[in-house]
């Protein structure tokens, strides 16, 4: 059993219920709040540098984890010097579990914080270096910016529909420069069947293809205006609502371009971000991604730890004489991680002109698809694999060969 002064809380958005202990099942005093403010907090250090002297061992602050709301306390901490360890909410919720009582109160969880870091032990929290930190908090961003980038995507093919339903067949993809640009300066079939030639063909210049392609566009865009029925109501307020999602769009490419370039700035920081980008299917994306999740591929005892941490290990049910053969994979962990990881592993089975872009990763997952798996089960097999192939790398320092 740990055998030092803890200083325990129970975190809330801006003001939160600490409790502190000389030792286990010895409180110091009750249980007492304290706003997340410079003031408040230095009165909290106070009493630490107090304790301290008092039983002749700093202090450990323990905390549950609660997102961003623990993050600038531990930080505080840790920067003051002192050990910090935040427990995973699963751990507490375990604890409180055993209760028979149900009761819910700030006081009551900062005692039974303590009482888990007590009873078990716990790896203290280290300091991130500032490089992983940002790209971090760029990866999240990105993709909670690419996530609304999507959303809008769709609100704009819902108005489209209306007004101009044929007008997604002529280009491959619809959210190109091009294809906005065109859009927006004939948003509906009657725009384009009352433009000349030479208009549509300026509009589609900027692109900078061919004299035969601009032709070519022209023709399909004029026979897509000729055989969409579009809705004839409403038409000036959906017009107005298709180019403000067109705005918004090229504002959302304009974001994604500058946070993913950034992601790229930080990641080359790292000695890792080359090893990753050297597996197939891995792209620039997914490997800031997976490198801001992973940190120090050292933390990770083992290979079976780093898959646990991406939730990707199959959950376990037993019960008497039964035990289960179909179980889920446990999706605890970073769901970021898990995201990226699944996406590269996509990327690496999916087959290109000369083949599978990860021949490794393409004949794991026929091989398992050849014993009778289905196509998602399979798929998990082989994002699992990957993840083990990413653990082998980052640990021997070695770029990716096909005999991994």
């Amino acid at each position: 059993m740990i055998d030092v002064p803890v200083l325990s809380i129970d975190v809330s958005k801006s003001k939160s219920v600490a409790l502190i202990f000389k030792r286990y099942q010895e409180p110091l005093s009750k249980p007492f709040s304290f706003l997340h403010s410079p003031r408040d907090m230095s009165r909290l250090t106070e009493k630490l540098i107090t304790l301290e002297f008092e039983t002749g061992k700093r202090p450990h602050v323990v905390m549950e984890a609660t997102g961003n709301y623990s993050k600038p306390i531990m930080a505080y901490f840790q920067d003051a010097g002192y050990k910090v360890v935040v427990l995973n909410p699963l751990q507490t919720h375990a604890e409180k579990k055993k209760s028979v009582r149900k009761i819910k109160t700030d006081p009551i969880d900062a005692n039974r914080i303590a009482q888990v870091y007590y009873l078990n032990e716990f790896t203290v929290a280290k300091p991130v270096e500032d490089h992983i930190l940002e790209l971090q908090n760029l990866c999240r961003q990105y993709d909670g910016f690419n996530t609304l980038y999507t959303e809008t995507q769709l609100r704009l093919r819902s108005v489209l529909d209306l007004l101009f339903p044929k007008f997604e067949s002529v280009f491959s993809h619809l959210c190109s420069p091009t294809a906005l640009r065109v859009l927006s300066s004939f948003p509906s079939p009657a725009a384009i069947l009352s433009a000349t030639r030479d208009q549509i063909m300026e509009c589609l210049k900027p692109a900078k293809k061919s004299q035969r392609w601009n032709e070519l566009k022209t023709d399909e865009l004029i026979l897509a205006a000729k055989e969409s029925l579009p809705y004839n109501r409403a038409q000036q307020s959906n017009i107005r609502v298709l180019r403000m999602y067109i705005e918004l769009l090229l504002s959302q490419q304009n974001i994604l371009t500058d946070i993913r370039a950034q992601m790229v700035y930080w990641a080359n920081f790292s000695p890792d971000y080359p090893l990753l980008r050297s597996i197939p299917g891995v792209g620039e994306a997914t490997a800031t991604t997976i490198l801001a999740e992973i940190g120090d591929i050292k933390r990770f005892p083992s290979a079976k730890q780093w898959v646990a941490f991406a939730g990707v290990d199959p959950s376990v049910f037993e019960s008497g004489k039964f035990k289960s053969s179909h179980n889920k994979i446990s999706k605890r962990g970073s769901p970021f991680l898990r995201k990226a990881i699944y996406q590269a592993t996509v990327a690496g089975i999916s087959n290109r002109v000369g083949g599978p872009l990860n021949p490794t990763l393409s004949d794991f997952y026929l091989r398992k698809i050849d014993e009778g798996k289905a196509g998602k089960v399979a798929i998990i097999a082989t994002t699992n694999k990957m993840l083990r192939m990413i653990y082998g790398i980052l640990s021997s320092q070695q770029p990716f060969s096909t005999s991994k």
